[in-house]
């Protein structure tokens, strides 16, 4: 989609803003980088970083409600936020129960990101905030990104 455009905001921070195309329908979704830190990532890279926290968001979302494997997270995320996951997907399934549980747009309809805000903290510790749909219902992922033994892992990732 469109290319980054960077600049610097009134207290002086270094931003960033950019659209990219996600999902099976390349829907575009803007993006907004602010660095908090002197760092030798790129914008492209933050970019990257960013758009693989929305993608574990989104996947998060649909570990909840029964439509992917958990384990398909675990090179991605420390292993107590596919627990907690797992627990959040049982509460959902318990709260859904009953004759009407197909008619559940949570359950039936796709999770389409909408935006994202990211700040890179340090060179390595990167947040991300995730705006993301399922229908008409809109539910926010914070997610946090730690540079660890040469990769990106994600440490924290909070959905509602």
């Amino acid at each position: 989609m469109g290319g980054i455009t960077g600049f610097r905001n009134e207290y002086g921070i270094a931003t960033a803003e950019s659209i990219v195309a996600l999902g099976r329908g390349m829907l575009p979704v803007s993006m907004h980088i602010a660095r908090c830190a002197p760092s030798t990532l790129s914008n492209e890279q933050c970019q990257g970083l960013s758009v693989s926290a929305c993608r574990l968001a989104c996947m998060a979302l649909d570990v909840t409600r029964g439509r992917l494997n958990p384990r398909l997270l675990q090179r991605a995320v420390d292993a107590p936020i596919i627990h907690k996951l797992e627990i959040l997907g049982t509460l959902l399934s318990e709260h859904l129960s009953g004759d009407d549980v197909g008619n559940h747009e949570i359950l039936r309809l796709p999770v389409v990101a909408r935006d994202m805000e990211t700040v890179l903290v340090s060179p390595q510790l990167l947040e991300v905030v995730v705006h993301m749909n399922i229908g008409r219902t809109q539910y926010w992922a914070n997610v946090i990104m730690r540079h660890r033994n040469g990769r990106w892992i994600c440490t924290m990732l909070d959905v509602g």
